[in-house]
């Protein structure tokens, strides 16, 4: 099957799956057409990463079952509202034409990073391996590693179907369309409270928000788990309004889907509940809320569970596991949360810089993990003092709008994953970013809809789609070059994938019962042989200070399975602890150096350029144990 096909079939899988739920509750009546449209795509997608899950503990991770499945799924896409009177062309001028015009560019823009290999650190190093591993062996198995592998992966089941039926290209054009149905869900929503001008314009601004830039093509989660938040905050608001037990359940699903996703979601569902309960009929619908959440999001929290002790490894590992693993213990535990939460999270948890923190991220965010280069841009901040005029002068009507239901829920999840998120960094918030640009943008609306401010507020929302526009065409430019320039797709990955030089020779002259030791976590979904990672996240090849001999290493690693060692003579990504040790292996011919490569190493790949420098690459072979007498 071509690339295109599966995804064209993949797509139809999500909407049929999410029109079957949309009727099963008979919500589907009350949707206009692209309303239905698009909350069925958005529901089927968490309704196929669900799927998935037994079929791959049950080791059917194969073409068969996977066409199956997605063959059944699209199937009943049947169940779609057909094209009526509600969906006519609507009446654009000028502007809305201007801004059609736009989301076309940014469409294309976006397409030629859907045809482009994946170059995406976090990405290549597990979005998209988990799913190759996953296909490779059959069937889902637990990674012993907590961030990256013992977490939910709700949203990297969509990819295994998608890589296993139609290679690579399907894979990356599936990120495409599922970060495109964000923006399309946005849309929609934003139909129900302002025109089309306007929603089509805070479309295009959260297309070109630069955490969506960065995330949307790639294999990152929070583009996705966006749709899960407005699923979850529409039919939070549509249950306050009508009092519908249904709406409740769609409400626990979104929000089980993102719980699914991320350990975030947990953060979430802790507040779409209580505002859930603002009600008469709170009871009902708390119970069908947290069945339907429970429902939706238990299997990998149960998962975690079998194979650690710990539904939420590693927070809770100190005090629900009494039986310590091999791979994980309670001294480990500690260094590693030590380390991984002061780095994490450098500003302190304090009402000053809660208040503080929108500003500090978008106008002065090098302290703050990525949030330099993946922000929220600054229309937040010039938006918000028009939106808070307006709430105040419509005061009297913000309890009867569900749009205090999207502001509620966003302002109290920034709260609570404020005080008690596990990273600081910006882009965890873009799930709950759309919830506030629908609700920041028609309090706005609002109060210029008289004349009074029109013009600055006008001139707000021009300024910040060309700024965007410019940057998203400045990161398109590395995709122009892919089809004009580059000769191959190698060609393409030596420019955008820190040392992916020593890939294509790895991978010809090693073989597959070898497995290699790396530190550039970019390379492997690249790397056709066995691999292991030298993570700060294990402990099955020791790195912390005082922990790590060349002995100890070298035994670590002959029981960890590895052949070869992927390794810079020069300080290798500033994990200093292991240079001493493998420098005394290679005193002592442990090392056996096979190939060196001279490869550049850049911290941006839309201005690589800047902070870009050429390193050493070697590939060793590890010695036989004679070398240790």
């Amino acid at each position: 099957m071509t690339a295109l096909g599966v995804v064209l079939l993949q797509t139809l899988c999500c909407l049929g799956l999410g029109a079957a739920a949309l009727r099963t509750l008979k919500i589907d009546a009350d949707l206009g057409t692209g309303e239905h449209w698009a909350l069925s795509f958005a529901t089927g997608f968490g309704i196929l990463g669900w799927l998935i899950f037994p079929l791959g503990v049950a080791g059917y991770l194969s073409a068969a079952p996977l066409t199956a499945l997605l063959t059944a799924g699209a199937l009943a896409a049947v169940l779609l509202r057909r094209p009526g009177g509600d969906l006519r062309k609507p009446r654009t001028d000028i502007l809305g034409k201007a801004l059609l015009a736009l989301i076309g560019i940014v469409g294309v823009f976006d397409f030629m990073e859907g045809i482009a290999p994946p170059a995406d650190a976090d990405t290549a190093a597990y979005h998209f391996v988990v799913a190759k591993q996953f296909l490779e062996a059959g069937r889902i198995g637990f990674i012993y590693e907590p961030i990256v592998g013992a977490v939910p992966f709700g949203v990297q089941m969509t990819y295994v179907p998608a890589l296993g039926l139609g290679g690579e290209k399907a894979l990356t054009l599936w990120t495409m369309v599922s970060g495109w149905a964000a923006a399309v869900l946005l849309f929609v929503l934003c139909r129900r409270h302002i025109g089309l001008n306007w929603s089509l314009a805070v479309t295009l601004i959260f297309l070109t928000t630069p955490a969506v830039i960065y995330g949307g093509g790639t294999g990152q989660i929070e583009p996705r788990a966006a749709l899960y938040v407005m699923i979850s905050a529409w039919a939070v608001s549509r249950a306050l309004e009508t009092g519908r037990a249904n709406y409740a359940v769609l409400a626990g699903l979104g929000a089980g889907f993102f719980a699914a996703a991320k350990y975030t979601g947990l953060l979430f569902i802790a507040v779409s509940g209580p505002v859930l309960l603002f009600q008469r009929r709170w009871l009902s619908h708390g119970v069908l809320f947290g069945a339907a959440f429970l429902a939706a999001g238990f299997q990998w929290y149960a998962w975690n569970v079998l194979h650690t002790g710990d539904p939420v490894f590693p927070m809770l590992y100190q005090w629900l596991v009494q039986d310590e693993h091999a791979w994980w213990t309670k001294a480990y535990d500690l260094a590693f949360k030590e380390g991984y939460f002061d780095k994490e999270n450098p500003l302190p948890r304090s009402l000053f810089w809660l208040l503080a923190y929108p500003f500090k991220a978008t106008l002065g965010g090098t302290l703050l993990p990525d949030a330099g280069r993946v922000n929220f841009g600054v229309y937040g901040l010039l938006v918000f003092p028009f939106a808070a005029l307006g709430l105040w002068r419509f005061r009297d009507r913000v309890r009867k709008s569900p749009l205090l239901t999207y502001a509620l829920l966003a302002f109290l999840f920034y709260v609570l994953w404020f005080f008690f998120g596990g990273s600081q960094r910006i882009r965890h918030l873009l799930p709950v970013l759309p919830l506030f640009l629908i609700s920041a943008t028609v309090a706005a609306e609002r109060l210029t809809a008289g004349g009074a401010y029109r013009g600055p507020l006008m001139a707000s929302v021009a300024a910040v789609v060309v700024l965007q526009m410019a940057g998203h065409g400045l990161f398109a430019l590395n995709y122009v070059k892919y089809l004009i320039q580059d000769t191959s797709r190698e060609a393409f990955l030596n420019r955008n994938v820190n040392a992916y030089a020593a890939v294509p020779w790895i991978n010809a002259n090693l073989k597959k019962t070898d497995r290699i030791f790396i530190l550039r976590r970019q390379l492997r979904y690249y790397l056709q042989i066995s691999n292991f990672y030298g993570s700060p996240h294990q402990m099955e090849v020791e790195w912390r200070p005082g922990k790590t001999d060349a002995r100890s290493l070298y035994r670590q690693l002959r029981q960890a399975g590895v052949t070869h060692v992927l390794i810079s003579p020069d300080i290798e990504n500033g994990r200093e602890i292991y240079k001493p040790p493998m420098d005394q292996l290679d005193e002592m011919g442990c090392l056996v150096k096979l190939r060196s490569f001279k490869v550049r190493r850049s911290k941006s790949r839309t201005l690589p350029a800047l902070a870009s420098e050429r390193q050493t690459l070697d590939v060793l072979r590890l010695a036989d144990e004679g070398c240790l007498r």
